[in-house]
């Protein structure tokens, strides 16, 4: 009965998930039968205090990361309280200061080296390149008169950030092992974020714009999506967020797809990265795969599911992973729903799409923490049951994860498992070229040093590329034993 009540929510979570905007997700019409209102009024939700919400304009508190954070006692931390973390402080950087957010006007727009940018210039966007590879990037379809459009970054930190870099950059050529069990201090903070030129959206009216400028010409620029990753209380991995605009790509349909039979994905509208006219498949969404249009998510609120045979039937179930998918899909749509209803303003078109940290409840202290961080090496990203990764595993941003939703090397979404997914940890970890330390879970910091040590900004994300190859390999090595 337990099993059963359990795939029952389920098809619940994703009926619901996919009638939550039609614009953003494909309406499953075999999950769309259940009637869910008893199974969800037995659980908790996990809501958004009023108190965020208050003054005129909005002015949201920063939320509480350090010894008295729920954070601070590891016996009592739930996984609620990392996606309220996560929903607050996108909310308390996006609080109107002078005139701009927070973020823009508080923060430091560094490059992708961590050079500093003129600040209080706008947005100044020169990255195009995505996680998966240097030649990889995402451009609109180029449709109803547009002109195809490609895909910006930039990068805000804060000053303690960027003090750590600063400090700790020439060590890491110098003296590398010094820094074996150096972490960020709680507080530390990145924003990624990703923009496109204003003029290639249909309609402009529900996203964020701001000037800037694209490869040194001015511009208006709409935000799309953002990072939000920052230390809180015993937790040197930094807690993973990822927020993007409502409409940006259609949803993967799981009704159509089998245990062994991927399905094409279609739209009956446009957005912005997928024509209507367009029948998508794996390859729309691999690395290297010379598709730069026509997307589509694959894992709501990366969590994933999979497609397995029942008797004679294709069941949908949440993937065995060492994140219980129930509980953190419903946590990240309930908070989802309870901000949807008190926000207001150009911020409300933007959703959480989920985060990623580490339990650490085994490891006391800042040290010992670092030193579990170092210990894992490049196999921070394992989501297997007995592995520590928890909320969404398999976390991804349509915008800046595009081609790496499904892990890299796969050729079909049905033969992904809890041992091949892909999340942040795949590409953020502690082993940096084999030089140990928490500091390099930061890429802005490793491609800092590598500039340091004269690499140009194609070799530094060359060297990025690398070491996810050699991580993958090395895993794919351990889980063929």
């Amino acid at each position: 009965m337990k099993k059963i009540k359990h795939l029952v929510l389920l098809f619940c979570a994703l009926s619901l998930f996919a009638c939550d905007d039609e614009s953003r997700r494909n309406n499953s019409e075999d999950s769309a039968k259940v009637d869910d209102t008893e199974a969800y009024a037995a659980l908790e939700n996990c809501d958004a205090p009023a108190s965020w919400f208050a003054g005129n304009p909005r002015n949201t508190p920063p939320p509480n990361e350090g010894p008295t954070s729920p954070f601070a006692n590891n016996d009592s931390v739930t996984n609620c309280d990392f996606h309220q973390w996560s929903w607050q402080k996108f909310l308390w950087l996006t609080n109107e200061v002078n005139g701009k957010p927070l973020f823009m006007d508080q923060l430091i727009q560094v490059t992708s080296s961590g050079g500093i940018l003129p600040q209080n210039s706008g947005i100044i966007l020169v990255d195009t390149a995505q996680a998966s590879n240097p030649t990889d990037i995402l451009r609109t379809p180029g449709i109803n008169g547009k002109v195809a459009t490609t895909v910006y970054y930039t990068i805000f930190i804060d000053s303690s950030m960027l003090q750590s870099m600063q400090t700790n950059g020439p060590i890491a050529i110098s003296n590398p092992s010094q820094l074996a069990d150096s972490t960020y201090p709680v507080g530390a903070l990145e924003v990624k974020t990703a923009w496109i030129d204003a003029n290639a959206l249909a309609d402009t009216s529900t996203y964020f714009i701001t000037d800037g400028t694209i490869a040194g010409v001015p511009a208006r620029v709409a935000l799309l999506g953002i990072h939000v990753v920052g230390i809180v209380e015993n937790h040197p991995e930094f807690v993973w967020a990822t927020f993007e605009h409502d409409s940006l790509a259609p949803m993967y349909d799981w009704s159509l797809a089998t245990d062994s039979t991927d399905a094409s994905v279609t739209s009956t509208t446009d957005y912005p990265f997928f024509n209507k006219n367009s029948i998508a498949t794996i390859q729309n969404i691999i690395t290297p795969n010379q598709i730069f249009t026509d997307v589509y998510s694959v894992y709501p609120y990366g969590t994933p599911v999979v497609k397995e045979m029942e008797g004679q039937f294709n069941v949908l179930k949440y993937m065995e992973t060492s994140q219980p998918g129930f509980e953190n899909f419903h946590n990240i749509k309930t908070i989802n729903e309870s901000v949807k209803g008190q926000l207001t303003g150009i911020w409300n078109n933007y959703f959480y799409n989920g985060s990623l940290w580490i339990n650490t409840e085994k490891y006391v202290g800042v040290t010992a923490q670092a030193q579990f961080l170092d210990s894992i090496g490049l196999n921070l990203s394992g989501s297997d049951t007995n592995d520590l990764t928890r909320g969404s595993v398999a976390a991804y941003n349509i915008t800046m994860e595009t081609y790496v939703q499904v892990g890299f090397g796969q050729d079909s979404i049905h033969s992904v498992n809890s041992s091949n997914l892909a999340n942040c940890f795949s590409c953020h970890n502690a082993d940096d070229k084999s030089n140990l330390s928490p500091l390099n879970l930061s890429q802005v910091f490793t491609a800092y040093v590598d500039s340091l040590n004269g690499l140009s900004k194609v070799e530094i994300k060359q060297a990025h590329v690398d070491e996810i190859k050699r991580q993958f390999y090395i895993r794919s090595l351990e889980n063929s034993k």
